[in-house]
């Protein structure tokens, strides 16, 4: 077992070191800092020891509880994340050990992370402030400390099953990230009309005072009865999470079988890919062929709309009302380019060893470019067209046909403007991504500052435009919409011309990236 446990620690260190662990101990680093972030702002410590000598010390330990569980499970998740692979049940066949042993082994494995010490010290830390200003028994809330902690890791391994099972099942990786959008976004859309003392938080308060975090706080900060209560509903948590893992754990995963199919020169695909000529049907086809199979890419496409849909009626509410037409036009924008320039920027980042394939094809290789340029341009204008129809049924500002008219210019106007960006994003800054994962950054720096750039650009300038020039866009421009789409229909083609050229002179150095030699 001490064997097994210093090579947890050795694959987690060699794990942190890569550039995904970095970025993974990045926003780990970052969800704690938001959370101390968020008690400084309540009032800090002080406040805190206010409350507890003043009898308020259960609503401060729940809600200190809370983030610290919320904390440990994302972080968890996060860092984590492939350990589960290399320390299955059938991986750990190979060492000698029972089948008891083996399932002592992984759990041990997975408590003994560093990470789950730093929860541990945080939470024994407030138990012992609570029990220093009076606000309840020190082995109370020794106990509530340590079934908190047994529930935590439970509840994270459950997490991470689910995870995998919903991941490796098609259009899993969709309902995933839908999931964990509306959770991150429920609080801002719901939250202004959860007022203080309104009648709609009390069930809500109701479901909270079930969760571990507030058992904990209830047997930390009683004497009485209350205190097993707190306890009881923490063991409740730990019977519930372990019978859920034992299934889990018990349900195994299907393997993907390939499938043979029918080679066809005729299928959606190709028909898709005529519209744009017949001498890109094939490799138009190829490219929607290509990224209709990745799971990262049926995961983003789809919920750009959305997104969109929800960024164009909140965003504006957050204005004042001279602004608020700029930040409405400035989040339409984003929704020609959302769902696709994350590939866009990194073309040639999935295929691998196949780039070399492309330049066997009795065609100019720069076809191969333009082609998936094209695809690109294709998929995004798709749903130029469905969140116009969002806009018009919910209209976050009053609407005329030609406020309508200027949106949809803007959409298309920062479609061409980024994809022609990302043509030399695509030549100059490449990397080699993993077309398989379904999570993770593996864009170049390059390519990161443009997608989080011009999102950004798109969603916060305008706010910042509204407060110093508040006429500066308004509804009476909207004939700019169709110089501006010119302008960028004119740039992109431009510029695809110029990177046809840079694509045949630095297509060696490309298939070195994509094949790993570079």
């Amino acid at each position: 077992m001490g064997e097994l446990v210093r090579l947890r620690y050795k694959l987690m260190w060699a794990k942190t070191r890569t550039r995904n662990g970095k970025i993974a101990l990045f926003f780990a680093g970052y969800i704690l800092l938001i959370m101390v972030m968020a008690i400084l702002s309540a009032g800090g410590v002080g406040a805190g020891i206010l409350a507890v000598r003043s009898g308020k010390g259960y609503p401060v330990a729940a809600a200190l509880l809370a983030g610290l569980f919320l904390q440990a499970l994302l972080a968890t998740v996060l860092l984590g994340f492939g350990m589960t692979a290399i320390f299955s049940d059938s991986e750990m066949r190979r060492y000698p050990l029972r089948a008891p042993e083996r399932l002592l082994v992984r759990h041990l494995i997975g408590i003994l992370d560093p990470f789950w010490f730093l929860i541990l010290a945080l939470e024994l830390g407030l138990a012992l402030g609570m029990y220093i200003y009076g606000a309840g028994s020190f082995w109370l809330g020794l106990i509530a400390v340590l079934l908190l902690f047994v529930s935590n890791y439970l509840c994270a391994r459950v997490l991470g099953l689910l995870v995998e099972r919903l991941v490796s099942k098609k259009g899993g990786s969709t309902i995933l990230l839908g999931a964990i959008m509306c959770l991150g976004l429920l609080p801002a859309a719901i939250g202004p009309q959860l007022k203080k003392g309104s009648p709609a938080l009390r069930p809500i308060i109701e479901v909270l005072r079930s969760t571990p975090p507030a058992g904990a706080a209830q047997a930390m900060t009683h004497v009485d009865l209350a205190a097993l209560g707190g306890l009881a509903i923490l063991a409740g948590w730990i019977i519930g999470l372990t019978a859920a893992l034992v299934v889990l754990e018990r349900w195994p995963m299907k393997a993907r079988v390939a499938q043979a199919t029918k080679l066809s020169w005729d299928s959606p695909y190709e028909r898709i890919g005529a519209w744009l000529g017949p001498q890109n049907a094939i490799l138009v086809g190829q490219w929607l062929r290509f990224y209709s199979r990745n799971n990262r890419f049926r995961m983003i496409y789809p919920l750009a709309v959305p997104l969109t849909a929800f960024l164009v009626v909140v965003f504006p509410k957050q204005a004042s009302p001279d602004g608020r037409f700029m930040v409405a036009l400035g989040a339409f924008s984003i929704v020609g380019f959302m769902g696709t320039v994350q590939f866009a920027v990194n073309q040639f980042g999935y295929v691998g060893g196949g780039f070399r394939r492309y330049m066997l094809l009795p065609t100019n290789p720069a076809a191969v470019l333009r082609a998936g340029s094209y695809t690109f341009l294709l998929l995004g204008s798709a749903l130029i067209p469905l969140a116009t129809l969002v806009l018009i049924l919910f209209p976050p500002i009053p609407l005329d046909w030609h406020t309508v008219l200027m949106f949809v210019g803007s959409a298309v106007t920062a479609m061409f403007a980024m994809n022609g960006i990302a043509l030399w994003v695509t030549l100059l800054a490449p990397r080699r991504g993993n077309y398989s994962a379904s999570f993770g950054n593996d864009l170049s720096f390059a390519a990161n500052v443009v997608v989080i750039g011009g999102v950004m650009a798109l969603l916060f300038l305008p706010r910042v435009l509204a407060r110093i020039w508040p006429d500066a866009v308004g509804p009476a421009a909207w004939w700019m919409a169709l110089p501006l789409v010119a302008l960028s229909v004119a740039s992109y083609f431009t510029s695809l011309r110029r990177a046809e050229q840079t694509f045949v002179a630095r297509r060696e150095r490309l298939l070195a990236i994509m094949e790993g030699r570079a």
